[in-house]
């Protein structure tokens, strides 16, 4: 890490613990990227929110009790700064339309991880190299 980088506070939800587990485990290989919490569904996503104060959450699409897209539509209007990328197992160029017209930053397929994760969040967060 460069003295000129910092570390990017990020929250991570998915209702798969595996899929939880993995994401994290893969950030954990970026020096600049600090898993400072996580969450299990939607609601549980923005109660952790506000205590945590994150820069970015990666949020599952489908999940539990309210999707990551609802619970980024809401995060984002208390805090417009807050970067959100939806990841996903479903795949298609509208879904991902959808999810960017809605207000997430970013979109990826799970598929796509760990690849195309990281350049979504190198365009969010280019002063980290």
């Amino acid at each position: 890490m460069g003295p000129k980088s910092r570390r990017i506070r990020t929250v991570v939800a998915d209702d798969s613990r595996t899929a939880l587990r993995s994401v994290c485990r893969f950030l954990e290989v970026f020096e600049d990227v600090e898993v400072v919490g996580t969450a299990r569904d939607g609601l549980d996503l923005l109660d952790k929110v506000k205590p945590l104060r994150p820069e970015l959450v990666l949020t599952d699409l489908s999940m539990p009790r309210m999707s990551g897209l609802e619970a980024a539509m809401k995060l984002k209007k208390t805090d417009p700064g807050l970067r959100v990328i939806i990841f996903t197992e479903l795949c298609g160029l509208s879904l991902r339309e959808e999810c960017l017209r809605q207000g997430a930053d970013g979109f990826v397929e799970k598929s796509q991880i760990p690849e195309k994760l990281m350049e979504e969040v190198r365009l969010l967060f280019p002063q980290n190299p």
